[in-house]
């Protein structure tokens, strides 16, 4: 039955008729390396506003202002001419790709961030290096296919995690969203001095 999310319809198909693994590759290329499944949206949606780095052809954030998600999407190069993405070549955007990478976070520490599916060797496992706000939601797979964020373990406690379905990866491997806070900072103690009392006796006469 179609669904007003091509990218599910189009898998589908891929998989009914063979689920060639060059077939997966250029559903990834077009949409995404992993498919935006109603429930993850959802748990996406709840962290609103969001943030998005990386963003490739825009589909999450396509999906996500579907469901009248306040969301910003960034990519360092946005496949669209004349730009060649990498990633993605031969692809337009499916909503609004914004030009920039995760230097443009220190702006938006009102928003969470998330990230998708982020390239093993990319720049992108130093977000959390720009990123000031209290939300991280992170789709992955522990460092096989992605990268890893840096200091997320140190500064935020995870609170959530889902599988979710990605197109190409590692065997064996559970990809997952995985929904993180930012620890509490520790407070500066100030020690204040008591003035100290002359020994009895001593004082001025």
């Amino acid at each position: 039955m179609p669904t007003n999310d091509t990218f599910a319809d189009a898998l589908a198909r891929v998989t009914e008729l063979s689920g060639e693994a060059s077939s997966l590759a250029d559903l990834a290329r077009r949409y995404s390396y992993v498919l935006p499944e109603p429930r993850v949206l959802g748990v996406l949606r709840s962290l609103a506003p969001l943030i998005e780095i990386g963003a490739g052809t825009g589909y999450w954030a396509h999906r996500l202002r579907q469901l009248h998600t306040n969301i910003l999407a960034f990519d360092q190069n946005p496949p669209v001419q004349p730009n060649v993405n990498r990633y993605h070549p031969d692809a337009g955007t499916w909503t609004e790709v914004l030009a920039g990478d995760q230097a443009v976070l220190p702006s938006y520490p009102q928003r969470a961030l998330f990230v998708c599916w982020p390239p093993l060797y990319s720049s992108l496992g130093n977000c959390l290096t720009f990123y000031q706000g209290d939300t991280v939601a992170w789709i992955g797979d522990a460092g096989f296919r992605t990268a890893i964020a840096s200091g997320l373990a140190r500064s935020f406690e995870q609170v959530a995690a889902y599988p979710v379905r990605a197109l190409e990866p590692w065997p064996g491997t559970q990809p997952t969203l995985t929904v993180w806070r930012r620890l509490p900072q520790p407070r500066s103690v100030m020690r204040t001095s008591a003035p100290r009392r002359a020994p009895a006796g001593s004082g001025d006469t």
